[in-house]
């Protein structure tokens, strides 16, 4: 699988501690090596799980509150979401002693100099790919396309097919995934890569056929 904490075509720069993995179901490796965390709570676990939705952007509190505890008075919601961001990061207070979280006034983030994601990297990956695609390099866009092609293994979080704050993620991810199988077969007619170009075309089919299931 390629590494999603190095952006394809620069130069290397240093890898997260924590690589999370969420195509095919959320799993976490420490400098290399599957770990298991202990959630403190499911509620903890669930507003990490919500954290990597945004991943890199700020997210205020309200709208956590919100999508944890619906229509929860203002008062006891603000003390779930101090309780559940305490077990949240006590979650990760193991040997490593890892910050997953950063803060900023009353806005919210995972720490991303100590976390790596999978797909924000395919994300990253794919619009790169598609925009180059769109300019006429298709030199470039098959390195990026190819690379957001590697990553996307699976469903978004699969272990969560109900959560709508989730599921609207994982469906903009499977778009955004069909829309780089469908480059990429173009990207391989032209070269004349048949081999590739029949692969590649049989995944869309595989895909398309799996949707509409």
């Amino acid at each position: 699988m390629t590494e999603i904490s190095h952006a394809v075509g620069t130069d290397a720069v240093p890898s997260p501690v924590v690589s999370v993995h969420t195509f095919g179901g959320l799993c976490l490796h420490y400098e290399g090596s599957p770990i298991t965390i202990c959630w403190e709570s499911q509620k903890a676990r669930l507003l990490f799980c919500y954290l990597l939705v945004s991943y890199d952007q700020w997210i205020h509190r309200d709208k956590l509150i919100e999508a944890l505890w619906p229509g929860c008075d203002p008062d006891a919601g603000s003390q779930n979401f101090k309780t559940t961001l305490s077990r949240l990061r006590k979650s990760f207070s193991g040997a490593q002693t890892l910050v997953p979280v950063a803060s900023q006034g009353e806005a919210y983030r995972l720490n991303v100099k100590e976390i790596g994601l999978d797909a924000s990297a395919f994300k990253c990956a794919a619009l790169t790919g598609i925009k180059l695609h769109a300019r006429g390099d298709s030199v470039a866009a098959k390195r990026y396309l190819e690379s957001a092609q590697d990553l996307y293994t699976g469903d978004f979080l699969p272990e969560e097919p109900f959560n709508e704050f989730i599921s609207a993620e994982r469906r903009y991810l499977a778009q955004l995934h069909a829309s780089v199988i469908i480059l990429l077969e173009r990207v391989y007619a032209e070269e004349g890569n048949t081999t590739a170009s029949e692969a590649i075309s049989m995944l869309r089919k595989l895909s398309e056929l799996c949707e509409s299931a």
